[in-house]
């Protein structure tokens, strides 16, 4: 079997029954680097802190029932489909790209971002922000 022909749910599958063989070790068995790359940013990163701020400030998201306040779940599950599809795009629709740039996907506060490879065919570094305000400007020559 080769499992680079594996999809990503095949992949997740595999991976949890590995898991499951091995019920002594305490280490996730990873087949894909970049799952314990998200895995490690969901351990670190702060969900309550920014559900914290988005109660403060009324902040909600649009979901089946209108407006809802956000949940340390609903966040959790916006950042990981977040990094996954930073992930992909990069080495997929954004191949072409320089390979230093780095791709975002964002939503609701998010910004993940994937960066590869000089070869494009790994993805090297992830990066996960809540960003509540930026601002850019620049002169052009």
């Amino acid at each position: 079997m080769n499992i680079r022909n594996l999809n990503q749910q095949e992949l997740e599958q595999l991976q949890m029954l590995l898991n499951k063989m091995n019920p002594q070790s305490t280490e996730k068995v990873y087949l894909d680097p970049v799952n314990k790359m998200i895995d490690e940013i969901m351990d670190e990163f702060d969900f309550n802190r920014i559900e914290t701020v988005m109660e403060f400030m009324d902040w909600r998201w649009a979901g089946d029932n209108g407006l809802e306040y956000v949940t340390v779940d609903m966040l959790k599950k916006e950042a990981r489909r977040l990094l996954r599809g930073a992930a992909d795009a990069r080495l997929g629709a954004y191949k072409n790209t320089h390979w230093e740039q780095g791709i975002i996907h964002g939503c609701g506060g998010f910004q993940a971002m994937a960066f590869c490879d000089e070869d494009k065919t790994k993805i090297i570094g992830l990066d996960l922000k809540f960003v509540l305000t930026e601002w850019d400007t620049r002169i052009e020559d």
